[in-house]
């Protein structure tokens, strides 16, 4: 097994990575890797992530976004830790009545 996270991207924000639809990819995570480091990598590698995701210069995502890490809500603590096989599901914050 290798040392991987599933990341699903809505076709929200899919257009920072230049799709129409929803993105899923695979990153490779290092051994007790936060969420936060994960992410940083991410932005660094991909413009437009941190441009519409995650604010390097902060250290936070944007107000818009909501992640999911294995079905639940990741609130304010990117530095939880990720493990092998965890899927992390970026998507945009949706309010209404």
């Amino acid at each position: 097994m290798t040392n991987e996270v599933k990341i699903e991207i809505s076709p929200w924000f899919s257009q920072s990575f230049g799709k129409k639809s929803k993105v899923t990819m695979t990153e490779q995570i290092r051994k007790d890797e936060s969420l936060k480091s994960l992410l940083e990598r991410i932005a660094v590698k991909h413009d437009g992530f941190g441009a519409m995701i995650y604010d390097i210069s902060c250290g936070t995502i944007y107000d818009a976004v909501v992640i999911f890490v294995n079905n639940k809500p990741v609130t304010s603590d990117l530095k939880i830790k990720i493990k092998v096989g965890d899927t992390i599901v970026v998507t945009p914050f949706y309010s209404g009545g």
